[in-house]
């Protein structure tokens, strides 16, 4: 293991890149930028001497070489820990992300590990290739995709677009628009008032919980699936001008339900 230590004196901005492994970042009210680097393999450690870590202004910056001499079994797991509101940009081939804390901005992508974050105040953007994308909270807007695997958002007041191919969507509440699209898997939005709701899947349900009093104009088709809603014959079903929310869902072959929010808890 090897540590590192720097003071700062307020958020800071940290650039990530890690080929293999693990990346933890804490947020939380520090005057310090805390940096730990661990190598589990001989092949680790000889990355782990190449890998350049340095603080410079306000911008801590660990990135490791990316040569096809350290593939195979050559990973480092990596613990950040850095004052709250700092930004963080994050990228990995094949090392979980995970993010915790209250950040200002986020990006974080990987290949093949999961991508976790837990408060940021501006916006959010998370991509995998096939692991699963979870973010608690946002007050920007989120963007966050997965090619297999599921996506949540707990809670956004921006816009989120939310995309996978063979995963679900979960999405809690929604400030704003969602746009939330997937091949095989089903698509959740628990609480919309505003903006629009466009769902779609081919294989999978749909459902849409709307918030009460909420004014609104349903576009709805399905080829070979069920279509319900608790608010067909409501006064919240108003004219497409009138509305504060359009629902859009589509779904080949699955099941589509239009609820009250209120109702799901």
């Amino acid at each position: 293991m090897t540590d590192w230590k720097f003071d700062a004196t307020g958020p800071i901005s940290a650039d990530i890149s890690l080929p293999a492994g693990s990346v933890q970042v804490t947020a939380t009210q520090t005057d310090q930028v805390s940096v730990s680097l661990t190598a589990s393999s001989k092949s680790g450690e000889r990355l782990l001497a190449e890998t350049e870590v340095s603080f410079e202004g306000s911008t801590l910056r660990v990135h490791t070489p990316k040569r096809s001499s350290f593939r195979g079994n050559a990973s480092l797991d990596l613990t950040v820990e850095l004052p709250e509101g700092s930004s963080v940009t994050a990228d990995t081939a094949s090392a979980d992300v995970t993010c915790t804390g209250t950040l200002s901005l986020l990006r974080a992508k990987s290949a093949s590990g999961d991508v976790r974050a837990d408060r940021v105040t501006g916006d959010v953007e998370l991509n995998t290739a096939s692991g699963d994308v979870r973010l608690t909270d946002t007050t920007g807007d989120a963007r966050v995709s997965t090619a297999s695997g599921d996506v949540t958002v707990n809670g956004a007041d921006g816009d989120i677009i939310a995309k996978t191919a063979s995963g679900d969507i979960r999405i809690g509440r929604a400030g704003q628009s969602v746009t939330a699209k997937t091949a095989s898997g089903d698509v959740d939005i628990e609480n919309i008032a505003s903006g629009l709701a466009d769902a779609s899947t081919v294989s999978g349900d749909v459902t849409v919980a709307v918030a009460p009093g909420t004014g609104l104009y349903l576009d709805i088709s399905t080829m070979s699936g069920d279509v319900s809603s608790d608010l067909l014959s409501d006064d919240s079903v108003a004219a497409e001008g009138e509305a504060t929310l359009t629902v859009s869902c589509r779904s080949v072959s699955g099941d589509i339900r239009i609820l009250r929010a209120a109702g799901r808890h």
